[in-house]
Protein backbone atom coordinates (compact mmCIF):
# COMPACT_ATOMS: atom_id res chain seq x y z
CA UNK A 1 0.00 0.00 0.00
CA UNK A 2 1.36 3.43 -0.90
CA UNK A 3 1.66 6.12 1.70
CA UNK A 4 1.57 9.86 0.94
CA UNK A 5 3.74 12.55 2.45
CA UNK A 6 1.72 15.74 2.05
CA UNK A 7 2.71 19.36 2.74
CA UNK A 8 0.93 22.56 1.82
CA UNK A 9 2.39 26.03 1.40
CA UNK A 10 0.03 28.64 2.85
CA UNK A 11 -0.27 32.28 1.92
CA UNK A 12 1.97 32.24 -1.18
CA UNK A 13 1.65 31.31 -4.82
CA UNK A 14 5.38 31.36 -5.50
CA UNK A 15 7.71 28.39 -5.49
CA UNK A 16 9.25 28.16 -2.01
CA UNK A 17 12.92 28.87 -1.72
CA UNK A 18 13.53 26.22 0.88
CA UNK A 19 14.23 22.68 -0.27
CA UNK A 20 12.40 19.57 0.76
CA UNK A 21 15.21 18.34 2.99
CA UNK A 22 15.57 21.69 4.76
CA UNK A 23 11.83 21.61 5.35
CA UNK A 24 12.15 18.16 6.91
CA UNK A 25 14.76 19.40 9.32
CA UNK A 26 13.06 22.68 10.11
CA UNK A 27 10.00 20.97 11.61
CA UNK A 28 7.65 23.61 10.12
CA UNK A 29 4.67 21.72 8.68
CA UNK A 30 2.77 24.83 7.51
CA UNK A 31 5.20 26.12 4.90
CA UNK A 32 5.04 23.73 1.93
CA UNK A 33 2.93 22.03 -0.63
CA UNK A 34 4.21 18.76 -2.03
CA UNK A 35 3.06 15.14 -2.07
CA UNK A 36 5.47 12.22 -2.16
CA UNK A 37 4.27 8.64 -2.59
CA UNK A 38 6.20 5.70 -1.19
CA UNK A 39 4.99 2.13 -0.81
CA UNK A 40 5.23 0.39 2.56
CA UNK A 41 5.63 -3.03 0.87
CA UNK A 42 9.47 -2.93 0.34
CA UNK A 43 10.37 -2.14 3.98
CA UNK A 44 7.79 -4.64 5.25
CA UNK A 45 9.22 -7.40 3.05
CA UNK A 46 12.78 -6.50 4.01
CA UNK A 47 11.88 -6.64 7.68
CA UNK A 48 10.12 -10.02 7.38
CA UNK A 49 12.71 -11.73 5.17
CA UNK A 50 15.64 -10.21 7.05
CA UNK A 51 14.52 -11.39 10.47
CA UNK A 52 13.12 -14.77 9.37
CA UNK A 53 16.03 -15.62 7.04
CA UNK A 54 18.71 -14.88 9.63
CA UNK A 55 16.73 -16.71 12.34
CA UNK A 56 16.50 -19.79 10.10
CA UNK A 57 20.24 -19.53 9.42
CA UNK A 58 20.98 -19.54 13.16
CA UNK A 59 18.70 -22.56 13.68
CA UNK A 60 20.41 -24.44 10.83
CA UNK A 61 23.81 -23.60 12.33
CA UNK A 62 22.76 -24.90 15.72
CA UNK A 63 21.25 -28.12 14.37
CA UNK A 64 24.29 -28.88 12.19
CA UNK A 65 26.87 -28.07 14.88
CA UNK A 66 27.97 -31.73 15.08
CA UNK A 67 28.93 -31.63 11.40
CA UNK A 68 30.73 -28.28 11.13
CA UNK A 69 32.07 -28.38 14.74
CA UNK A 70 32.08 -24.59 14.82
CA UNK A 71 35.03 -24.20 12.49
CA UNK A 72 36.21 -20.58 11.97
CA UNK A 73 34.09 -20.03 8.87
CA UNK A 74 30.90 -21.03 10.70
CA UNK A 75 31.73 -18.88 13.71
CA UNK A 76 31.95 -15.92 11.34
CA UNK A 77 28.67 -16.95 9.68
CA UNK A 78 27.02 -17.03 13.10
CA UNK A 79 28.34 -13.53 13.85
CA UNK A 80 27.08 -12.32 10.48
CA UNK A 81 23.58 -13.73 11.05
CA UNK A 82 23.41 -12.14 14.52
CA UNK A 83 24.60 -8.77 13.15
CA UNK A 84 22.26 -8.72 10.15
CA UNK A 85 19.18 -10.15 11.83
CA UNK A 86 19.66 -8.14 15.02
CA UNK A 87 20.21 -4.88 13.14
CA UNK A 88 17.09 -5.29 11.00
CA UNK A 89 15.05 -6.32 14.04
CA UNK A 90 16.17 -3.26 16.03
CA UNK A 91 15.86 -0.55 13.37
CA UNK A 92 12.95 -1.47 11.11
CA UNK A 93 10.17 -0.88 13.68
CA UNK A 94 11.18 2.81 13.64
CA UNK A 95 10.91 2.75 9.84
CA UNK A 96 7.45 1.17 9.86
CA UNK A 97 6.18 3.77 12.35
CA UNK A 98 6.67 6.48 9.73
CA UNK A 99 4.78 4.50 7.07
CA UNK A 100 1.99 3.64 9.51
CA UNK A 101 1.65 7.32 10.48
CA UNK A 102 1.42 8.37 6.82
CA UNK A 103 4.76 10.21 7.13
CA UNK A 104 3.45 12.62 9.75
CA UNK A 105 5.58 11.26 12.59
CA UNK A 106 8.32 13.70 13.62
CA UNK A 107 11.53 11.82 14.49
CA UNK A 108 12.95 13.09 17.81
CA UNK A 109 16.70 13.70 17.74
CA UNK A 110 17.37 10.80 20.11
CA UNK A 111 15.40 8.36 17.92
CA UNK A 112 17.14 9.66 14.78
CA UNK A 113 20.55 9.17 16.44
CA UNK A 114 19.53 5.64 17.47
CA UNK A 115 18.37 4.79 13.92
CA UNK A 116 21.53 6.18 12.32
CA UNK A 117 23.74 4.28 14.79
CA UNK A 118 22.00 0.92 14.14
CA UNK A 119 22.13 1.40 10.37
CA UNK A 120 25.78 2.45 10.22
CA UNK A 121 26.91 -0.23 12.70
CA UNK A 122 24.97 -3.08 11.07
CA UNK A 123 26.02 -2.29 7.51
CA UNK A 124 29.70 -1.66 8.26
CA UNK A 125 30.07 -4.64 10.64
CA UNK A 126 28.34 -6.91 8.14
CA UNK A 127 30.72 -5.80 5.38
CA UNK A 128 33.78 -6.39 7.57
CA UNK A 129 32.58 -9.87 8.55
CA UNK A 130 32.07 -10.75 4.87
CA UNK A 131 35.62 -9.59 4.17
CA UNK A 132 36.88 -11.70 7.10
CA UNK A 133 35.06 -14.72 5.71
CA UNK A 134 36.73 -14.20 2.34
CA UNK A 135 40.13 -14.00 4.08
CA UNK A 136 39.24 -17.19 5.96
CA UNK A 137 38.68 -19.02 2.66
CA UNK A 138 41.89 -17.47 1.30
CA UNK A 139 44.09 -18.87 4.10
CA UNK A 140 42.19 -22.18 4.27
CA UNK A 141 42.81 -22.90 0.57
CA UNK A 142 46.19 -21.26 -0.10
CA UNK A 143 47.89 -21.63 3.31
CA UNK A 144 46.28 -24.63 5.01
CA UNK A 145 49.22 -25.30 7.39
CA UNK A 146 49.10 -21.75 8.75
CA UNK A 147 45.31 -21.84 8.86
CA UNK A 148 44.94 -25.13 10.74
CA UNK A 149 46.54 -24.05 14.00
CA UNK A 150 45.36 -25.21 17.40
CA UNK A 151 44.01 -21.82 18.50
CA UNK A 152 42.08 -21.01 15.32
CA UNK A 153 38.75 -20.97 17.22
CA UNK A 154 39.98 -18.42 19.73
CA UNK A 155 41.60 -16.42 16.94
CA UNK A 156 38.27 -16.26 15.08
CA UNK A 157 36.44 -15.08 18.21
CA UNK A 158 39.02 -12.29 18.66
CA UNK A 159 38.63 -11.25 15.01
CA UNK A 160 34.84 -11.14 15.38
CA UNK A 161 35.07 -9.05 18.57
CA UNK A 162 37.54 -6.68 16.89
CA UNK A 163 35.18 -6.22 13.95
CA UNK A 164 32.30 -5.29 16.24
CA UNK A 165 34.49 -2.85 18.19
CA UNK A 166 35.71 -1.18 15.00
CA UNK A 167 32.15 -1.01 13.68
CA UNK A 168 31.08 0.54 16.97
CA UNK A 169 33.79 3.19 16.68
CA UNK A 170 32.96 4.10 13.07
CA UNK A 171 29.22 4.27 13.76
CA UNK A 172 29.53 6.57 16.79
CA UNK A 173 31.84 9.21 15.30
CA UNK A 174 28.89 11.35 14.18
CA UNK A 175 27.30 10.96 17.63
CA UNK A 176 30.49 12.15 19.36
CA UNK A 177 30.68 15.42 17.44
CA UNK A 178 32.34 14.46 14.15
CA UNK A 179 29.29 15.06 11.95
CA UNK A 180 25.62 14.60 12.67
CA UNK A 181 22.58 12.41 12.03
CA UNK A 182 20.16 13.23 9.24
CA UNK A 183 16.55 12.20 8.59
CA UNK A 184 16.44 11.13 4.93
CA UNK A 185 13.68 10.91 2.35
CA UNK A 186 10.89 9.97 2.93
CA UNK A 187 11.64 10.76 6.60
CA UNK A 188 11.60 7.05 7.44
CA UNK A 189 15.32 6.46 8.09
CA UNK A 190 18.26 8.25 9.63
CA UNK A 191 21.92 7.90 8.75
CA UNK A 192 25.12 9.87 9.16
CA UNK A 193 24.76 13.21 7.41
CA UNK A 194 26.59 12.67 4.11
CA UNK A 195 24.60 15.39 2.32
CA UNK A 196 25.68 18.12 4.75
CA UNK A 197 28.13 20.76 3.67
CA UNK A 198 29.98 21.21 6.97
CA UNK A 199 33.58 20.11 7.29
CA UNK A 200 32.81 17.61 10.08
CA UNK A 201 30.01 15.98 8.10
CA UNK A 202 32.23 15.63 5.05
CA UNK A 203 35.17 14.21 7.06
CA UNK A 204 32.93 11.61 8.69
CA UNK A 205 31.41 10.73 5.32
CA UNK A 206 34.88 10.31 3.79
CA UNK A 207 35.98 8.04 6.66
CA UNK A 208 32.89 5.82 6.39
CA UNK A 209 32.78 5.60 2.58
CA UNK A 210 36.53 5.09 2.04
CA UNK A 211 36.57 2.37 4.71
CA UNK A 212 33.63 0.69 3.01
CA UNK A 213 35.24 0.89 -0.43
CA UNK A 214 38.54 -0.53 0.89
CA UNK A 215 36.62 -3.44 2.42
CA UNK A 216 34.89 -4.01 -0.91
CA UNK A 217 38.16 -3.96 -2.89
CA UNK A 218 39.84 -6.30 -0.40
CA UNK A 219 36.93 -8.76 -0.59
CA UNK A 220 36.95 -8.76 -4.40
CA UNK A 221 40.76 -9.12 -4.63
CA UNK A 222 40.92 -11.99 -2.13
CA UNK A 223 38.08 -13.90 -3.80
CA UNK A 224 39.59 -13.43 -7.26
CA UNK A 225 42.94 -14.83 -6.03
CA UNK A 226 41.17 -17.85 -4.50
CA UNK A 227 39.16 -18.46 -7.68
CA UNK A 228 42.32 -18.38 -9.82
CA UNK A 229 44.06 -20.75 -7.43
CA UNK A 230 41.16 -23.21 -7.52
CA UNK A 231 41.08 -23.03 -11.33
CA UNK A 232 44.77 -23.98 -11.46
CA UNK A 233 44.08 -26.94 -9.18
CA UNK A 234 41.27 -28.03 -11.47
CA UNK A 235 43.64 -28.19 -14.45
CA UNK A 236 46.06 -30.42 -12.52
CA UNK A 237 43.42 -32.62 -10.92
CA UNK A 238 41.32 -34.78 -13.25
CA UNK A 239 39.39 -36.66 -10.53
CA UNK A 240 35.71 -36.07 -11.11
CA UNK A 241 34.73 -35.69 -7.46
CA UNK A 242 37.56 -33.20 -6.81
CA UNK A 243 36.57 -31.17 -9.87
CA UNK A 244 32.98 -31.04 -8.63
CA UNK A 245 34.13 -29.71 -5.25
CA UNK A 246 36.28 -27.07 -6.94
CA UNK A 247 33.41 -25.99 -9.18
CA UNK A 248 31.19 -25.57 -6.10
CA UNK A 249 33.86 -23.40 -4.47
CA UNK A 250 34.18 -21.20 -7.57
CA UNK A 251 30.43 -20.74 -7.93
CA UNK A 252 30.11 -19.93 -4.24
CA UNK A 253 32.85 -17.27 -4.36
CA UNK A 254 31.56 -15.73 -7.60
CA UNK A 255 28.10 -15.36 -6.08
CA UNK A 256 29.63 -13.69 -3.00
CA UNK A 257 31.53 -11.16 -5.13
CA UNK A 258 28.53 -10.33 -7.33
CA UNK A 259 26.01 -9.96 -4.50
CA UNK A 260 28.30 -8.02 -2.17
CA UNK A 261 29.47 -5.64 -4.92
CA UNK A 262 25.93 -5.04 -6.20
CA UNK A 263 24.48 -4.34 -2.76
CA UNK A 264 27.34 -2.55 -0.99
CA UNK A 265 29.08 -0.47 -3.66
CA UNK A 266 26.15 1.88 -4.57
CA UNK A 267 25.76 3.23 -1.03
CA UNK A 268 29.50 3.80 -0.59
CA UNK A 269 29.78 5.52 -3.97
CA UNK A 270 26.81 7.80 -3.20
CA UNK A 271 28.21 8.75 0.24
CA UNK A 272 31.66 9.45 -1.22
CA UNK A 273 30.20 11.43 -4.13
CA UNK A 274 28.17 13.65 -1.81
CA UNK A 275 31.15 14.21 0.48
CA UNK A 276 33.42 15.07 -2.47
CA UNK A 277 30.65 17.23 -4.00
CA UNK A 278 30.75 15.14 -7.15
CA UNK A 279 27.03 14.54 -6.97
CA UNK A 280 24.63 17.32 -7.71
CA UNK A 281 22.05 18.09 -5.06
CA UNK A 282 18.60 16.78 -5.99
CA UNK A 283 15.36 18.72 -5.88
CA UNK A 284 14.89 17.53 -2.29
CA UNK A 285 18.12 19.23 -1.23
CA UNK A 286 20.56 16.37 -1.70
CA UNK A 287 18.60 13.40 -0.45
CA UNK A 288 15.78 11.73 -2.35
CA UNK A 289 14.70 8.46 -3.98
CA UNK A 290 18.28 7.64 -5.05
CA UNK A 291 19.57 7.64 -1.47
CA UNK A 292 16.60 5.54 -0.36
CA UNK A 293 17.27 3.06 -3.17
CA UNK A 294 20.97 2.57 -2.37
CA UNK A 295 20.16 2.09 1.31
CA UNK A 296 17.64 -0.63 0.40
CA UNK A 297 20.30 -2.28 -1.74
CA UNK A 298 22.68 -2.32 1.24
CA UNK A 299 20.00 -3.78 3.53
CA UNK A 300 19.21 -6.41 0.88
CA UNK A 301 22.76 -7.69 1.35
CA UNK A 302 21.89 -8.45 4.99
CA UNK A 303 18.81 -10.34 3.80
CA UNK A 304 20.60 -12.39 1.15
CA UNK A 305 23.66 -13.24 3.29
CA UNK A 306 22.19 -16.18 5.27
CA UNK A 307 20.88 -17.82 2.10
CA UNK A 308 24.32 -17.66 0.49
CA UNK A 309 26.55 -18.56 3.41
CA UNK A 310 24.40 -21.23 5.08
CA UNK A 311 21.30 -22.29 3.24
CA UNK A 312 22.93 -22.47 -0.23
CA UNK A 313 26.27 -23.99 0.82
CA UNK A 314 27.22 -27.41 -0.50
CA UNK A 315 26.92 -29.04 2.93
CA UNK A 316 23.37 -27.78 3.39
CA UNK A 317 22.33 -28.70 -0.13
CA UNK A 318 23.81 -32.20 0.29
CA UNK A 319 21.84 -32.57 3.50
CA UNK A 320 18.65 -31.50 1.74
CA UNK A 321 19.36 -33.98 -1.05
CA UNK A 322 19.79 -36.78 1.48
CA UNK A 323 16.50 -35.83 3.13
CA UNK A 324 14.83 -35.76 -0.28
CA UNK A 325 16.18 -39.22 -1.14
CA UNK A 326 15.00 -40.55 2.21
CA UNK A 327 11.52 -39.15 1.69
CA UNK A 328 11.42 -40.57 -1.83
CA UNK A 329 12.46 -44.00 -0.58
CA UNK A 330 9.76 -43.98 2.07
CA UNK A 331 7.17 -42.82 -0.44
CA UNK A 332 8.42 -45.48 -2.87
CA UNK A 333 7.90 -48.24 -0.32
CA UNK A 334 4.43 -46.95 0.50
CA UNK A 335 3.45 -46.57 -3.15
CA UNK A 336 4.84 -50.01 -3.98
CA UNK A 337 2.81 -51.68 -1.25
CA UNK A 338 -0.20 -49.64 -2.29
CA UNK A 339 0.34 -50.77 -5.89
CA UNK A 340 0.62 -54.42 -4.82
CA UNK A 341 -2.58 -54.15 -2.83
CA UNK A 342 -4.36 -52.57 -5.77
CA UNK A 343 -3.14 -55.31 -8.09
CA UNK A 344 -4.40 -57.95 -5.69
CA UNK A 345 -7.77 -56.30 -5.33
CA UNK A 346 -8.12 -55.80 -9.08
CA UNK A 347 -7.29 -59.43 -9.83
CA UNK A 348 -9.81 -60.54 -7.21
CA UNK A 349 -12.48 -58.31 -8.76
CA UNK A 350 -11.62 -59.64 -12.19
CA UNK A 351 -12.07 -63.22 -11.03
CA UNK A 352 -15.42 -62.35 -9.48
CA UNK A 353 -16.72 -60.45 -12.50
CA UNK A 354 -15.33 -62.66 -15.24
CA UNK A 355 -17.16 -66.03 -15.63
CA UNK A 356 -15.02 -69.19 -15.72
CA UNK A 357 -15.70 -72.18 -18.02
CA UNK A 358 -14.18 -75.60 -17.37
CA UNK A 359 -13.36 -77.47 -20.57
CA UNK A 360 -13.47 -81.22 -21.04
CA UNK A 361 -9.73 -81.34 -20.60
CA UNK A 362 -10.14 -79.82 -17.11
CA UNK A 363 -8.71 -76.37 -17.96
CA UNK A 364 -10.40 -73.23 -16.65
CA UNK A 365 -10.90 -70.42 -19.17
CA UNK A 366 -12.26 -66.93 -18.31
CA UNK A 367 -15.25 -65.82 -20.28
CA UNK A 368 -15.22 -62.03 -20.52
CA UNK A 369 -17.48 -61.31 -23.50
CA UNK A 370 -20.09 -62.75 -25.77
CA UNK A 371 -17.50 -63.38 -28.45
CA UNK A 372 -15.29 -65.32 -26.04
CA UNK A 373 -18.27 -67.29 -24.78
CA UNK A 374 -19.20 -68.32 -28.32
CA UNK A 375 -15.55 -69.16 -29.03
CA UNK A 376 -15.43 -71.26 -25.87
CA UNK A 377 -18.61 -73.09 -26.80
CA UNK A 378 -17.12 -73.87 -30.20
CA UNK A 379 -13.93 -75.11 -28.55
CA UNK A 380 -15.90 -77.31 -26.17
Amino acid sequence: MARALSMSYIGTTEEPATSFSSFLNSGNSNDSTETVWESSVPPALQFAFGVIGNAIALVVLGLSAKNHKWRPFYRLVCGLAITDGGGILLVYPTVMIQYAENFTFDFPKALCDYSSFIYTFTLMSSAMIICAMSLDRFFAILYPFVYNSENKGRRTNCILASIWLLGLLLSTLHLMGLGSSYNYYPRSWCFLNFVGGTTKDRINSFIYSITGLLILLCTIAVNVVVILSVCRKMRRNSVKSARRVNVNIIVFLVVIVIVFTTCWAPLMVVIFSHAAKLMKASDQGGDGPLELLVLRFAVTNSIVDPWIYILLRKETLDGLKRCKRGVKQKLGIVSESFHDNNVGRNSERARRKCPIKVTESGATVPVSSERSRSWLQNQV
